[in-house]
């Protein structure tokens, strides 16, 4: 609220400057057509907070480079879209209970609201205590008879001591009957005149706009220049009726000496400004002119354009990235197929089970779709690296609502959305544009273009959608978006579903937030490219990572030192989180390994009883806006395990942390099973193509199967085993084969120039990608194109060697830097991609 009435008053004031400008500039005299003005001023005033952003222009520009949406960056998964990866509570570890935080917070911003508020209350209460009064008065007053001022009522009071107006009641003393004739003429006119011209309502508007906006200097000016104006024009009045100048100077002097208005009562004469008046009666060569209402109207009509200015938006909109065929505005013809039902865990989680006849998928937020495994009991699981999570099937099949169990405790979950949605007649499409906060640097912004909604990521291309069903459309096939309506059936969230990064709920933000988003997003870009390029850690990043995992560690993590959706999420995992770095011990050293395409300084941490690498990014205000950590074990190599010695391999509790990352390049669906101390097995699949990752310990073994069950080796996480290509030619090699290999893939390099050229160009091959390098790419296109546009035209590439996944390493020298590109490549298909340091 204090954001928006700072804003509504800065545009108020210039509004009032550019009004103020254009007066003095025509050399404009005559108070009516000052008056007409600054009541136009006023009335725009009252009015900024509820139509400020109404009036938006858009403007075309060329792509800006953004940066990477931080939810689906391989390199930088972040903690506030992913569910973090971490151990589940072991049996037997006592988890410390949370306790309340060190120091004292002060939140500013309910400090300046309170301030803000008991100010106003009090003007406004003193405001409606002067009102009551007066209006006592004036009811208690006697009318005065005989007097031939029609349509006007004149009343004496004991309580006042000269004339005043009250709304349209003039309040005389009881002298007024001994007044001469010209006295009371004068009088009369003056203050006839006030209510002829209305002034007592605008002096009360005005009032009421300084006390909504009192922190602002034009309010209180606003007040006092209309009460000015009112007198001019009274006492221009005054004087054209009795015709003596000097006459009713002194009658202003007289009453200026006796009357004590209330607040709200217009006083024929102050005492503060009468000094000013009678030189102006004095000095002046003619009375000004009234203006006729036809006149009133130009003036308005002059002034209108100002205000539509001032209360307005400049809005940019990207041209799209022609010529792909998906983001170019072609609506897909292929439709959304899966029955799913769609459950949130909290603002931002969501459990989706799909069915497909008599197969059951689970898929949560930020993590792949996995068969859900039912024992014979009927509880359903799903293997989420951040803990196991279980539910009674036939509860789904017959409630709204679903109690999942997740590490120990049980977390409900209400049904959102489900499809196939119901069939419904065309609804109205200008229900659902508006925007909507994906995350608290992106905005999705829903558009109607003709018969059609578009939609578009802040960062990305608008993508025309295909309508399903009541609220629900989808693009790209395998896309889905479902607007969900509160309790008054309008629409105040949506659903966004992809089949690589699971389901994301969104809430309904006014133009004003999503403006701020945008820009805030936009500042941050201004920055990353460069930072990318020099390769410097921000300031005091080092010793905020230290201070997180001591914070972690104690079990009372410092919030204040974090962005508000970092905290919430960070507060979610606590146990988790906790149990993870009592685990890895005390801090040996801590160390600067670069700066990522996302913008986050990495940091390398050595433990008591291992390592890891965490990834931060410091917002404008100095706070931790986002937190990657991934465990890389202790020195412990690992190694691969043939099949035959399944029976003798057992799980070993309370050894390091470590995350391992498999690809899956056999062809077809691979099982990914943990043989835990009793060697019972917890199975997961991988598709062809696609990477799959958790956190685990080291030496806890994984076995891969094929997609009939059947083992084709043991992987023991280590260091060595960190990363693991599964392919057919690879199967039981010892960790580190395909490191061996010293000559690039015969066209890797021509593959990746083409990459390069194609994102610098804003038009990537996505046909000769994999579906999970094309969504990747589409996410992360525009930053990839800053950085790109500030490194410059590229020079050379240089080989460097292969990594573990059996991706080729190379340096690409540019005319402004260099960067490090890794590239996997299967039949003229780029199977994996990355950019910018990776350890």
């Amino acid at each position: 609220m204090i954001a928006t009435l700072a804003e509504a008053a800065l545009r108020s004031l210039v509004l009032g400057g550019v009004v103020w400008f254009g007066l003095n500039l025509f050399r404009v005299r005559n108070p009516h057509v000052h008056m007409t003005a600054w009541v136009v001023v006023l009335l725009a005033s009252l009015a900024m907070p509820f139509v400020m952003h109404w009036p938006t222009l858009t403007i075309s520009r060329l792509p800006l480079p953004v940066s990477v949406p931080d939810d689906v960056l391989p390199a930088e998964l972040s903690m506030l879209e992913m569910p973090q990866p971490a151990l589940p509570v072991a049996p037997g570890i006592d988890v410390a209970p949370q306790v309340a935080r060190r120091g004292l917070s002060i939140n500013w911003w309910l400090v300046a609201t309170i301030v803000y508020a008991g100010v106003a209350g009090l003007l406004l209460l003193r405001l409606a205590i002067g009102l009551c009064l007066t209006w006592r008065l004036a009811r208690a007053a006697t009318p005065v008879a005989g007097v031939a001022m029609i349509g006007t009522d004149v009343r004496v009071s004991r309580d006042i001591g000269g004339p005043v107006t009250f709304g349209s009641t003039i309040l005389v003393p009881p002298q007024f009957s001994a007044w001469d004739a010209k006295k009371r003429l004068a009088v009369l006119a003056h203050e006839g005149a006030h209510v002829a011209n209305r002034d007592f309502y605008v002096l009360l508007l005005a009032s009421l706009n300084r006390a909504v906006f009192w922190f602002s200097p034009f309010s209180w000016w606003q007040l006092a220049r209309l009460a000015e104006l009112a007198e001019i024009i009274s006492d221009a009045e005054a004087v054209e009726v009795i015709d003596d100048r000097l006459s009713y100077a002194e009658i202003l002097l007289d009453f200026a000496s006796t009357v004590k208005p209330r607040p709200v009562e217009l006083a024929m004469a102050r005492a503060s400004t009468v000094r000013a008046r009678v030189e102006r009666i004095v000095a002046a060569a003619a009375m000004p002119v009234a203006v006729s209402w036809r006149k009133r109207l130009w003036i308005v009509a002059t002034i209108a354009p100002a205000v539509i200015v001032s209360a307005g938006m400049i809005a940019y909109r990207t041209p799209e990235m022609a010529p792909v065929a998906v983001d170019t505005g072609e609506v897909p013809a292929q439709h959304y197929r899966p029955f799913v039902n769609f459950y949130a865990m909290g603002p931002s989680s969501v459990f989706a089970i799909f069915r497909e006849g008599d197969d059951l998928y689970g898929q949560l937020t930020g993590q792949r779709r996995l068969p859900l495994t039912v024992a014979k009991d009927g509880t359903a699981s799903y293997p989420a690296p951040s803990g196991e999570i279980t539910f009674a099937l036939d509860a789904e099949r017959r409630s709204s609502g679903l109690t999942l169990r997740m590490n120990g405790r049980d977390v409900r979950a209400v049904r959102v959305a489900e499809m196939p949605a119901a069939a419904a007649e065309s609804a109205p499409l200008d229900q659902y544009v508006g925007w909507y906060r994906l995350a608290p640097n992106r905005v999705l912004t829903v558009r109607r273009d003709g018969d059609r909604l578009s939609l578009q990521e802040t960062g990305q291309g608008a993508t025309q959608v295909l309508a399903e069903g009541a609220d629900a459309f989808s693009f790209r096939g395998d896309h889905l978006v479902v607007f969900l309506r509160d309790e008054e059936a309008k629409v105040s969230r949506v659903l966004l579903h992809s089949a690589v990064f699971g389901a994301r709920l969104a809430t309904r933000v006014d133009a004003a937030v999503a403006q701020t988003i945008e820009a805030d997003f936009a500042r941050r870009l201004a920055k990353v490219s460069d930072r990318f390029r020099e390769q410097v850690p921000a300031a005091g990043s080092k010793e905020m990572i230290l201070l997180g995992i001591e914070g972690l560690r104690r079990g009372t993590p410092d919030y204040d030192r974090m962005s508000a959706p970092l905290a919430a999420k960070v507060h979610r995992y606590l146990g988790e989180m906790h149990t993870t770095f009592v685990a890895l011990g005390a801090v040996e050293s801590i160390f600067f390994r670069g700066v990522g395409p996302g913008g986050y300084d990495i940091y390398g941490v050595k433990f008591e009883n291992g390592s890891a690498e965490f990834r931060l990014l410091i917002e404008p205000d100095g706070k931790a806006g986002d937190v990657f950590f991934r465990a890389d074990g202790n020195d412990e190599l690992g190694g691969i395990v043939p099949c035959a010695e399944e029976a003798s391999v057992r799980g070993r509790a309370g050894t390091s942390p470590i995350r391992i990352m498999l690809y899956n390049e056999m062809g077809s669906d691979i099982q990914v099973s943990n043989l835990d101390a009793d060697g019972n097995r917890k199975t997961e699949i991988v598709r062809p193509n696609m990477t799959w990752a958790a956190t685990t310990t080291v030496n806890n073994p994984w076995m891969i199967a094929d997609k009939s069950g059947r083992c084709l080796e043991i992987v023991m996480p280590g260091r060595q085993t960190r990363f693991h290509n599964v392919e057919a030619s690879n199967i039981g090699a010892r960790p580190g084969r395909a490191a061996r290999r010293a000559v690039p893939i015969a066209n890797g390099e021509e593959m990746l120039r083409r990459y390069i050229e194609g994102v610098g160009k804003g038009q990537p091959d996505y046909e000769r990608m994999t579906p999970e390098v094309a969504d990747i790419t589409r996410q992360q296109l525009p930053f990839d194109q800053a950085i790109l546009a500030r490194l410059g035209a590229l020079r050379a590439v240089s080989f460097r060697g292969v990594t573990a996944l059996d991706s080729d390493i190379y340096i690409a020298q540019f005319a402004n830097g260099s960067a490090e590109w890794r590239i996997g490549v299967r039949n003229d298909t780029i199977t994996k991609i990355a950019l910018g340091p990776n350890f």
